[in-house]
């Protein structure tokens, strides 16, 4: 994002008004494909789309839109879209090795406009305000790659199914993986900006930044899509029942959650029984996030000395090193943890590892922090 921030600005104050204009004229700038990542004449929505909040005079509206916080999507399980309108599809998106059933978007305020799902091998968007199935995508996946079948529904009336995969794709880019890419708008609205504007924040609410006047822009991205699983919600939630529920359907153990953490890394911030379960059931203790993180540096970061513990009884690696070379001894060396120093240096930390020009002991001279230089210096 510093591209963007460089070129067209920070972020701009919002106004309070219920998605109407304030003059008639937003000034929406057109941006030339030179000038931009992806080779393509777009139109910079932001200031109608990061200046404008979203309120309703219908109060079950304005309560469905806030009504995610909790929400996995099973209840949607059996929505099917009011428009039947079903055609084939073969578009592909990748995968961190297997898809597993969860959460790939959850709104959380009034500006995001769809809650994404993956359950029984079928994409759900659901329109938040309504909380209604717009769209449906049937999926198979093979060698980490999720393929949509067939879509019923569509996102806009009368829109193209060639449309309709545009919008699909954009809202997998844009809200599962929290990337910034043009949003397709209907090229007949093109010739009116404040139109096109308005009709992109209705549509798509805060999460479309620039937009572009096609149906055919095939984006590619490195991100792997991964969902929020049902796994990691009964963990998060300490329901042993759910959690050997999704092992007994097979759900990868050591699959990664949409932030790009394990499954005993939500057990962090669980009771000590939940990764204790985890573990017995055949967890690897040394699953490394997206940034190379363990399990024993999120218990280390978050001061827990009981789950960090268990980890050490289930041979947890005490000198993994992350993506940067940091080890569990650096994080408790400069947050201050004295305790969890001494238990690391008492099960073989190696106090010597040097990342970034640091050691774990110049971390704690640098915070001053006498008793655990004292530690570190025995």
């Amino acid at each position: 994002m510093g591209f963007f921030k460089k070129l067209f600005g920070g972020n701009q104050k919002k106004s309070s008004e219920q998605e109407e204009k304030k003059t008639s004229e937003y000034n929406l700038k057109w941006i030339n494909p030179e000038q931009n990542p992806w080779g393509l004449k777009i139109l910079d929505l932001r200031p109608i789309s990061q200046n404008m909040l979203s309120t309703s005079k219908d109060p079950k509206m304005a309560t469905n839109a806030i009504s995610y916080g909790q929400e996995d999507g099973t209840a949607f399980t059996e929505y099917s879209p009011k428009s039947k309108r079903t055609f084939s599809s073969d578009l592909t998106i990748s995968t961190d090795e297997k898809l597993e059933e969860g959460v790939l978007f959850n709104p959380s305020t009034m500006e995001n406009k769809w809650a994404i799902y993956f359950i029984n091998d079928r994409l759900l968007f659901i329109r938040s305000w309504l909380r209604e199935a717009f769209v449906v995508a049937k999926t198979t996946q093979e060698k980490n790659q999720l393929r949509i079948t067939e879509i019923t529904g569509e996102f806009t009336d009368n829109e193209s199914s060639k449309m309709t995969e545009s919008i699909l794709m954009f809202l997998l880019y844009s809200h599962s993986l929290n990337e910034t890419v043009p949003a397709p708008i209907p090229k007949d609205l093109s010739s009116n900006t404040d139109q096109a504007g308005m009709w992109a924040f209705s549509t798509y609410g805060n999460m479309a930044h620039f937009g572009y006047f096609g149906e055919d822009f095939n984006y590619k991205t490195a991100l792997k899509l991964r969902t929020h699983s049902l796994l990691h919600i009964a963990i998060a939630r300490g329901e042993l029942d759910k959690i050997n529920l999704e092992l007994d359907r097979n759900t990868n153990i050591n699959c990664l959650a949409g932030d790009g953490l394990s499954t005993l890394q939500w057990a962090i911030t669980a009771d000590s029984n939940v990764l204790s379960l985890l573990l017995d059931k055949g967890a690897n203790p040394n699953t490394k996030s997206t940034e190379g993180a363990t399990p024993i540096m999120n218990a280390v970061q978050s001061n827990k000395v009981e789950h960090l513990n268990i980890l050490i009884e289930n041979k947890a690696d005490i000198n993994a090193k992350d993506n940067r070379g940091f080890t569990a001894l650096h994080r408790a060396s400069e947050m201050g943890h004295k305790e969890i120093v001494r238990i690391l240096l008492e099960n073989g930390a190696d106090k010597n590892v040097e990342a970034e020009s640091h050691t774990p002991l110049s971390l704690a001279i640098a915070m001053k922090n006498k008793e655990i230089i004292n530690l570190l210096e025995k």
